[in-house]
Order: C-alpha cells, then sequence, then structure tokens
C-alpha cells in the first residue's frame, strides 16, 4: 500500500513538472520529453504494473536532472542562489567560515596581544554568519509564494530534496521546533550580535586612530 501511494504522489510530481513546462516556452526537445513522459501517464494510468514503473522511473530521472531543464521551468528557481550560499551559512556550525585557528591554546597566548586578536576573528566568524543567515531566511520568506507551495506539497513524500531541507529548516522552523528550543536558538544568535556589535567598536576605533595618524601626516 506503501509503494502504491508513494508511486501515485511521484505521477502527481511529474504532472506538476510537465504543467510547469507546458506553462513556458519550450524548445524542440523539451517539447518532445513533455510529449513522451505524458504519454507515459496515459498507460501508466491504464493499470499495467510495468507503465506504472516505467513512468515512475521516468519521472524520478526527470527530477534527479531538473537542473537542466531551461531557464523558467525549473522547481525552485528563484531560490537557487540563496541554495548555493545557504549550505555553508549555519550559524550553530561548529566549522569555521572565515577563520580556522591553526595555532592550540598554548601557542596563542605565546603570542602576546595578537592572540587577543585572533580571539576576536573567531568569535567574530560565528557572529558574522549569524547575521548572513538572518539575512538570507528574511531573503527566502520575502520570495515565498504560492507556486514554492506548489512545489512543496508535489515534492513532499516522494523524493529526497535539498531544497526542501533548506526551506523547511528556515521557513517552518518556528513551527516544527519546540518553544523553549527556538527560544534558546534565537537567545544564542542575539548574544553573537551583540558580541558582534562589540567586536566593530575597537576596530573602528583602531581604523579612526589610522586615519588620524595620516592626515596628521599630510598636514606636515
Amino acid at each position: 500500500m506503501e509503494n502504491l501511494e508513494i508511486q501515485e504522489k511521484v505521477i502527481n510530481l511529474g504532472k506538476k513538472l510537465l504543467s510547469n513546462l507546458k506553462d513556458n516556452n519550450t524548445d524542440e526537445i523539451t517539447a518532445w520529453m513533455v510529449n513522451y513522459i505524458a504519454e507515459l501517464m496515459i498507460k501508466a494510468e491504464s493499470g499495467n504494473e510495468a507503465d506504472k514503473t516505467n513512468c515512475f522511473n521516468t519521472i524520478l530521472k526527470l527530477w534527479e536532472n531538473r537542473k537542466l531543464l531551461p531557464d523558467g521551468t525549473r522547481p525552485f528557481e528563484s531560490f537557487e542562489p540563496i541554495f548555493q550560499a545557504l549550505e555553508s551559512l549555519n550559524p550553530e556550525s561548529v566549522i569555521p567560515r572565515y577563520f580556522i585557528n591553526l595555532y592550540d591554546d598554548e601557542s596563542d597566548k605565546k603570542l602576546d596581544e595578537s592572540a587577543g586578536w585572533l580571539e576576536l576573528i573567531k568569535n567574530l566568524d560565528s557572529a558574522t554568519r549569524t547575521l548572513i543567515t538572518f539575512m538570507f531566511e528574511r531573503a527566502i520568506e520575502d520570495i515565498t509564494n504560492e507556486e514554492t507551495k506548489e512545489w512543496l506539497e508535489a515534492v513532499s513524500g516522494t523524493v529526497k530534496s535539498i531544497e526542501l531541507e533548506i526551506i523547511f529548516s528556515h521557513i517552518h522552523s518556528k513551527e516544527t521546533n519546540e518553544k523553549e528550543e527556538r527560544m534558546q536558538k534565537l537567545e544564542n544568535r542575539i548574544n553573537q550580535l551583540k558580541f558582534f556589535e562589540e567586536l566593530c567598536l575597537p576596530v573602528r576605533e583602531k581604523l579612526e586612530e589610522e586615519l588620524k595618524i595620516l592626515n596628521k601626516s599630510y598636514d606636515i
């Protein structure tokens, strides 16, 4: 029963893919593919198990190669720039994005004043990821529309998709997370940003100090 339900969902996904292709100007190859899969769907409706399996597998292959579909026809196409950037922007990740400390704690101590700056860099890394991730989360929410929801419904329960994982993790986190867990995550991010604000002050002061020195040198 479960396999039959999955097959039915995959066929519905195929219908969504074909509908999206038909609604856009397509080239001859894409038009041929649309007609071919449409014929497979008609045969699958006859109840022949072999035809159903063939249709099922063809739709999955089409989904696996969705990135090759023409512009304007790809699922979640408006999200593509965000997908590429968000994969490495998880603020809860312990892996630094901008800085990897090559020294152990004992070596840092030997660096005297430089060690302090290195420590600031490490903390700045997580704070920066938090800030950028927040901006991308808002960007995702801004471009989510009815078309997005239709694709989510069509794909859900059928195939694994990095798009689904990213969208659900950023759009539906408020709904799926427990209240206390969500509050803790928000508090952690707020604290990271507060630290970010504190980091900016000494950096700005150093830059202003250097600028003053340069201005004085020109005045002489």
